[in-house]
C-alpha cells in the first residue's frame, strides 16, 4: 500500500445499506485514493468484488474476531454496516483500532450503523407516542436504558471515543425504503431490498392475509435508501476535509429520517397490492397469532419492536453536513406496489426452483 492511500475496512458490503454505501465509494471522486477491504462471507461474491470492482476482500464473518481486529488495526477508517447488536464483533473491531492508535498515534475513524429501533417503546400498535427524539437532544438519547436494542453496542463505541483512541460516529436510519440500484446490485452481490417489506410479503403469501399487532397506529420514521447512503458519504467527506466540525462520541449521533408513517398505513398498502394481484383473500388486516409472530418475526420481542413507535427528527446531518434528503414518505407508498410485485415474483421463483 502506498503512503497516500486511505485505508478503509468495510463490513456489510453485500447488504442493502452497505451495498448502497459501497456503490457510492466506488463512484467517489477520490476513489483512486481509497484502498477498500471488505469482509465477505460468500466466496463467489468476494471474487466478483475483487475482479470486477477492485475491492480487496477477506473471507469471513463477524464471528471471526481475530480477523475483525486485524482488519480494523490496518485501517484508518472503519465503516461498519453489518449486525448492529453483535457486542463481541464491535469489541474486536475496537480492540484493533486501539492497537492501531497505540502503535502509530493515529486516531482512526469509526462510522457505525445503528438504527432507530433503539428509541422504540412498548406500544405494540395500540397508541401514537408523543415523544419524538432529535439527534441533537443528547440527554434524551442518553435517557434510554442500556438494555435497549442496539444500545449495548453503541455504548461500547461511545466509551471507546471517550478513551481517545477512536473518533466515533453513529448513523441510525429509520425504516429504509426503496429498491437499491447500481452495478453491485445488478451483479447480484448486494441485496436490493429493505427488511420489512419482504417480511410482510412472505408472511402474507403463506397465511393468505397481511397481519397487524394491536391497532397498528404506532408510527415509525422513514428514509429512502439513496438519501441514507448519501448521508454516509457526506459524513465521510466532512471527516476527510473538516473533522473538527463534525460531532463525535456521545454527541456523534446522526439519525436518517425524512418523514414517518403509521404501521397500519404500510401494512394496508401491502395488502392492497397483494389483493390486486390475487395473492391474498382480503385487504383487511388480520391480527397475527402468537405462533405467527414467532414464525414470521423471530418471536414476540422483535414483533413488538416492529409494531412500536420510533419517531425522530434527523437534524444533525442537516446542520453539520448539509444533508438534504430528496425523497418523502409519500414516495414510500408510491413505490411500495412495484416492490411488492417484484417480491412476489421472487417468492414464486423460489418455489419453482
Amino acid at each position: 500500500m502506498s503512503a497516500d492511500k486511505l485505508t478503509i475496512f468495510f463490513t456489510g458490503a453485500t447488504g442493502y445499506i452497505g451495498g448502497s454505501i459501497l456503490q457510492r465509494l466506488l463512484n467517489h471522486p477520490k476513489r483512486e485514493q481509497f484502498e477498500i477491504t471488505a469482509l465477505v462471507r460468500n466466496a463467489q461474491k468476494a471474487k466478483q468484488l475483487e475482479s470486477s470492482f477492485g475491492v480487496k476482500t477477506v473471507l469471513g464473518s463477524l464471528q471471526d474476531l481475530d480477523k475483525l481486529s486485524s482488519l480494523a488495526e490496518n485501517a484508518h477508517i472503519v465503516i461498519q454496516v453489518a449486525d448492529c447488536d453483535n457486542t463481541e464483533a464491535i469489541k474486536a473491531i475496537l480492540s484493533g483500532l486501539k492497537k492501531r492508535h497505540e502503535k502509530t498515534g493515529d486516531v482512526p475513524l469509526l462510522i457505525h450503523t445503528s438504527g432507530t429501533g433503539e428509541i422504540t417503546d412498548d406500544s405494540r400498535g395500540e397508541y401514537v407516542s408523543e415523544t419524538i427524539y432529535s439527534d441533537l437532544d443528547i440527554p434524551l438519547i442518553e435517557s434510554l436504558p442500556p438494555t435497549a436494542i442496539h444500545r449495548p453496542v453503541d455504548l461500547l463505541i461511545i466509551a471507546a471515543d471517550e478513551e481517545g483512541y477512536v473518533r466515533s460516529h453513529i448513523v441510525a436510519p429509520a425504516v429504509v425504503f426503496g429498491i437499491a440500484s447500481g452495478p453491485l446490485f445488478d451483479a447480484g452481490i448486494s441485496n436490493p431490498h429493505t427488511v420489512i417489506t419482504p417480511l410482510l410479503v412472505h408472511s402474507a403469501l403463506e397465511r393468505g392475509s397481511v397481519g397487524v399487532l394491536g391497532k397498528g397506529v404506532s408510527r415509525w420514521g422513514d428514509v429512502h435508501i439513496d438519501d441514507t447512503a448519501d448521508l454516509y458519504i457526506l459524513l465521510l467527506d466532512a471527516l476527510l476535509s473538516k473533522p473538527e466540525k463534525v460531532s463525535h462520541g456521545r454527541n456523534g449521533w446522526f439519525f436518517a429520517a425524512n418523514g414517518e408513517h403509521s404501521i397500519r398505513e404500510l401494512h394496508e398498502a401491502v395488502a392492497q397490492m397483494l389483493f390486486s394481484l390475487g395473492r391474498v383473500k382480503t385487504t383487511e388486516l388480520i391480527p397475527y397469532t402468537k405462533e405467527e409472530l414467532d414464525k414470521y418475526f423471530w418471536g414476540d420481542y422483535f414483533a413488538g419492536l416492529l409494531f412500536s413507535n420510533s419517531r425522530c427528527k434527523a437534524e444533525r446531518g442537516r446542520l453539520e453536513l448539509g444533508w438534504a434528503p430528496k425523497h418523502t414518505s409519500d414516495e414510500f407508498f408510491k413505490i411500495i406496489g412495484p416492490e411488492v410485485e417484484l417480491l412476489v415474483r421472487k417468492e414464486d421463483a423460489k418455489k419453482s426452483a
